[in-house]
C-alpha cells in the first residue's frame, strides 16, 4: 500500500500516539510530585515529628510500582537512599530532597511505620559528621533519621548533642533529649532491655546500699560489743583489750578470705542485738536481699538471654514496623520451631508482603488458616493481597469470611468499602461503611482521617497484632528459651546461702555468742559512752547514760567538776561525730545519715548512689544495651544519671544527719 507524502507525517504522529498510549497502559502507577512541596523547595525545613503538608511528589526517574506488582520495600528504600546520597554529594539539594520525599511517601503508602536500616544509615553519616565538626550536616542527618524511624530514640539523643555542642541551645537540646527518653520507654524492644538492666542495677544498688549501711552500723556499735566482751570476762579485759577483741571479732571473716557476700551476713547476725528497730529493719533487708541472689540471678539470666535472642528481637521489631534480613531469618526459624503457633507465620507473611513476595505472603496466611480456620486477621490480609492483584472476587470472599469469623472485625467491611468505592459501586460502598461504623465508629473515623480514600487508588488496610499481644508473646518466648529452674542450683548460690544463714542466725542466735542475746549494750547519744543493764537500769530514756539523763533531760544539779568534765566529753564526742559524718558524706552520701540515726534516709541515699555508679561503670560491659544506643552520640543518653548523682550528693551533704530528739 502506498502512502501519499503529505500523509506520512500525520501517520507517524498517529502511530507514535498509539504506541505511547499502549506503553502508558502498561506502565505502573507512579507517585506524582508537586514542585511546590515544602521538602522539595527547602529540604531542611521539615523537622522530626512534623508532617509535610500537601501532596508528596516524585520526579520522572523515581517511579515506584504499585503494590499490586509486588515491590520489595527494602530494595526500593535502599535505592532511594543511595540516590539521595549521590545527589547530596553533588550538592543538588532540590533533587536530594525530592528523593527523600518519594521515600517517605512510599513508606506511608505501604503502611511502613519505620525503616530502621535507612535511619541507621543516616545516623552513621550524622555521627561521622559530628566527629568531623560539621554540625549542620550532622543535624540534617539526625533529623532525617528521625523521619525514617519516628519511634527511635537514638536520633533524638544525637540531635540533642548537636544542639548542645554545635548551636549552644540548651533548651532545644533538653527538649530533644527528653523526647529521646520518652521514646525509649515507649519502644517495646528498648523497654525489654531496660527492664533487665533496671533489675540488675536496682538489685545490686539496694544490696550494696543496705550492706554499706549495715557495715556503718556495726562500726558505730563496735564500742557496745567491746563493752559486752569486757563484762563477759568479768573485767579481765581492760578497755583497750576489749576494743581490740571486738575489732578482731569483726576481722575474722576478712582473715578467712570469705566472699564479700558473707560479710553483711556475719556482721548483721553479730550486731543484731545492738541495733534499734529501724536499724534492725535495714539489717534484715540486707540479709533478705542476699538470700534473693539465686532467684534474682535466674531472672537476670533469663532477661539478658531474651534481650539478646534474635527471635525476641524480631518480635519487638514487628511492633515498630519495618524489617531487616535478620528479622526474616528469625521469624522463619520460629515458624519451623512452633508449627502450631499462628502469630509467627502471620508476622512472617507481613515481612514477605513488604519485600514484594506476594505468593510467599499468601502461603503464610493460608498456613495460619490451616492452624486456626477462624483467624479473621489472616483472612483480611489475604483479601488485601487478592485486591492488590485485582482479584476482587476472592478479596470479597475473604472479607465476608472475616466478618463471619469475627463479628467485631471492622477491616473486612472497611476494605470492601474501599474496593466498591474504587469501582464506583457507591451504594455497596456506603452499605459496607455503615456496617463498619456500627462496629466501631471511632476507628472508622480514624481510618478515614488518614486520607486513604482521597488517593487515586485506595489501598486496603492490613490487620495487625497489637503491641501488647506481641510483647506478651515475646516474654513467653523468652521464658521458654531461658534457663530451666533448678532448685538446687538456685538455692546454693553463695549469696543465697550467706543471706539465708545470716537471717536465721540473727533471729535464732542474735549476737552469735558474743553479744548479749536479750538486749545489747547501748551507746549514749550525748557522750557516746557504752552502757548495759548491769551498768544502769533502763528507764524512759534508754538512749542516754545516767549522767547525761540527769544533766540534759532531768536538769538535776551536778557537782561543778563533774558537770564540766561531762560537758567536755559531750562536746568532744559531738565534734568527732560531726566531722566523721561530714567527711563520710563527701564520698558516701547517706553514710552520715546512717551514723546520725536517720537510717532509712541514709540507706536510700546509699542505694541511689550505688545505682548511679553501677550504671556508669557497667555501661558497655555487662548491661544489655538497646540497639539505638549506638546512635546516641556523646554522654547525652546518660545525662540523667549524672543529674541523679548530683541530686543524691546534694541531699546527702546539705540535709541534717542527726535524728530529731524525742
Amino acid at each position: 500500500m502506498t502512502v501519499r507524502p503529505f500523509l506520512r507525517p500525520s501517520l507517524a504522529v498517529l502511530l507514535l500516539c498509539v504506541a505511547l498510549r499502549s506503553v502508558s497502559a502498561q506502565e505502573p502507577e507512579v507517585i506524582v510530585l508537586d514542585p511546590s512541596h515544602p521538602l522539595i523547595q527547602n529540604p531542611q525545613t521539615v523537622h522530626p515529628g512534623e508532617e509535610p503538608a500537601g501532596a508528596v511528589p516524585a520526579p520522572a526517574d523515581m517511579e515506584i510500582p504499585v503494590p499490586g506488582q509486588g515491590v520489595d520495600a527494602r530494595e526500593i528504600l535502599a535505592e532511594l537512599w543511595f540516590r539521595q546520597r549521590a545527589l547530596a554529594g553533588r550538592g543538588d539539594a532540590a533533587e536530594s530532597g525530592r528523593a527523600i520525599a518519594v521515600a517517605l511517601e512510599f513508606m506511608r503508602r505501604e503502611g511502613l511505620r519505620a525503616a530502621p536500616e535507612i535511619a541507621a544509615a543516616f545516623g552513621a553519616d550524622a555521627r561521622a559528621a559530628l566527629r568531623d565538626g560539621d554540625y549542620r550536616r550532622a543535624r540534617d542527618n539526625f533529623e532525617l533519621a528521625a523521619r525514617f524511624d519516628p519511634s527511635g530514640p537514638g536520633p533524638q539523643f544525637g540531635l540533642a548533642m548537636v544542639l548542645l555542642r554545635g548551636e549552644r541551645d540548651p533548651r532545644s537540646a533538653f527538649s530533644a533529649w527528653w523526647k529521646g527518653w520518652s521514646l525509649s520507654w515507649s519502644d517495646p524492644g528498648t523497654v525489654y532491655a531496660h527492664l533487665g538492666n533496671a533489675l540488675l542495677l536496682i538489685y545490686l544498688g539496694l544490696w550494696i546500699g543496705a550492706s554499706m549501711a549495715v557495715a556503718l552500723l556495726c562500726l558505730r556499735n563496735a564500742p557496745g560489743l567491746a563493752h559486752d566482751l569486757k563484762e563477759r570476762t568479768r573485767g579481765r579485759l581492760g578497755d583497750e583489750s576489749s576494743r581490740l577483741a571486738a575489732v578482731a571479732a569483726m576481722m575474722i571473716p576478712l582473715l578467712l578470705f570469705l566472699p564479700a557476700v558473707w560479710l553483711p551476713a556475719i556482721w548483721g547476725a553479730m550486731f543484731f542485738p545492738y541495733f534499734r528497730r529501724g536499724e534492725r529493719a535495714i539489717a534484715a533487708a540486707a540479709l533478705l536481699l542476699s538470700a534473693m541472689a539465686g532467684p534474682t540471678g535466674w531472672v537476670l539470666d533469663w532477661s539478658f538471654r531474651s534481650a539478646a535472642d534474635p527471635a525476641a528481637k524480631a518480635l519487638m521489631q514487628s511492633v515498630r514496623g519495618g524489617y531487616d534480613l535478620h528479622q526474616e531469618e528469625a521469624l522463619r526459624r520460629l515458624v519451623g520451631d512452633h508449627p502450631q503457633e499462628t502469630m509467627f507465620p502471620f508476622l512472617l507473611a507481613k515481612v514477605y508482603r513488604e519485600s514484594g513476595r506476594f505468593n510467599d505472603a499468601m502461603s503464610m496466611y493460608r498456613r495460619v488458616l490451616e492452624i486456626d480456620p477462624a483467624h479473621a486477621r489472616a483472612m483480611v490480609n489475604l483479601g488485601n493481597l487478592h485486591a492488590l492483584r485485582q482479584e476482587y472476587a476472592q478479596a470479597f470472599n475473604f472479607y465476608s469470611r472475616a466478618g463471619e469469623a469475627d463479628p467485631k472485625q471492622i477491616l473486612g467491611h472497611f476494605n470492601a468499602a474501599l474496593l466498591h468505592h474504587d469501582a464506583l459501586h457507591l451504594e455497596a460502598a456506603e452499605e459496607e461503611l455503615r456496617a463498619a461504623r456500627a462496629i466501631d465508629d471511632a476507628e472508622v473515623t480514624r481510618l478515614l482521617g488518614e486520607g486513604r480514600e482521597a488517593k487515586s487508588r485506595s489501598l486496603p488496610v492490613d490487620a495487625v497484632y497489637s503491641s501488647k499481644e506481641i510483647w506478651q508473646r515475646a516474654v513467653t518466648q523468652g521464658l521458654r528459651s531461658g534457663p530451666p529452674w533448678r532448685w538446687p542450683e538456685v538455692l546454693t548460690v553463695p549469696g543465697t546461702l550467706a543471706g539465708g544463714l545470716g537471717l536465721i542466725a540473727a533471729i535464732i542466735v542474735p549476737g552469735i555468742g558474743l553479744g548479749s542475746r536479750a538486749a545489747g549494750t547501748r551507746r549514749c547519744r550525748r557522750c557516746g559512752r557504752p552502757f548495759c543493764r548491769r551498768c544502769q537500769a533502763t528507764g524512759k530514756h534508754p538512749d542516754h547514760c545516767s549522767q547525761c539523763m540527769h544533766l540534759f533531760i532531768l536538769k538535776d544539779g551536778l557537782a561543778p567538776a563533774i558537770k564540766q568534765a561531762k560537758l567536755r566529753e559531750v562536746e568532744r564526742h559531738a565534734r568527732g561525730v560531726w566531722i566523721g559524718e561530714r567527711l563520710l558524706s563527701l564520698v558516701l552520701p547517706g553514710g552520715g545519715h546512717v551514723l546520725g540515726g536517720r537510717v532509712f534516709l541514709g540507706g536510700t541515699l546509699l542505694a541511689a548512689w550505688s545505682i548511679v555508679w553501677l550504671a556508669v561503670g557497667l555501661s558497655g560491659r555487662l548491661l544489655v544495651a538497646p540497639e539505638w544506643l549506638a546512635t546516641a552520640a556523646g554522654p547525652g543518653a546518660i545525662a540523667g544519671l549524672f543529674c541523679l548523682g548530683l541530686a543524691v550528693w546534694a541531699v546527702g551533704n546539705f540535709s541534717s544527719h542527726q535524728r530529731a530528739e524525742g
